[in-house]
């Protein structure tokens, strides 16, 4: 079976390996694309093209993408315009963000805490809490189906919810 070439006005022809190549839409001087330099550029194409516009003359009609750069990074800490009240090094107070031209000086630097890391637990010391858990959660349940005291029910209940919490935690 053989393929069905769409007809153009454009000249196309085959390559060595086979592929339908067609010759730049640049290529003849006063077209729609003309850009006062001839193009001889042949680009693949599929059967079904009529007319192509190479890489070179497409990046001749079109802007160049614009870079945005990164934002420099301030001396400030993460979220400072959302505080209350943050007062810089240098001794400008902010508050939520504005400035207050006439309390600078007045109040003393915000100092901000770093954040403490948490330790990640193994895979054997996580097993160990949720058997520990589980072993808390059972004696609980069969302690709060004894119990007749609504005060030490309450208690129970609430240890034994707060025990289920931490288990759902590690899960």
């Amino acid at each position: 079976m053989a393929k069905q070439v769409t007809i153009s006005k454009w000249k196309s022809k085959t390559d060595k390996s086979g592929q339908r190549i067609m010759i730049c839409q640049n290529s003849v001087p006063g077209g729609k694309w003309w850009k006062k330099n001839l193009c001889n550029e042949w680009v693949i194409v599929s059967e079904k093209a009529t007319a192509v516009l190479c890489s070179r003359c497409v990046n001749q009609h079109v802007e160049p993408p614009v870079e945005r750069g990164s934002s420099i990074k301030s001396d400030r800490p993460k979220g400072w315009k959302f505080m209350r009240l943050f007062v810089a090094t240098d001794g400008t107070v902010f508050h939520k963000g504005v400035e207050q031209t006439d309390l600078k000086g007045t109040l003393p630097i915000t100092v901000i805490a770093p954040k403490v890391e948490k330790v990640k637990m193994s895979l054997q010391e996580k097993q160990d809490a949720i058997i520990s858990l589980g072993k808390e959660i059972k004696h609980l349940k069969s302690e709060l189906i004894v119990e007749t005291r609504k005060g030490k029910r309450a208690e129970l209940a609430r240890n034994l919810t707060k025990a289920s919490r931490q288990l759902n935690k590690l899960m």
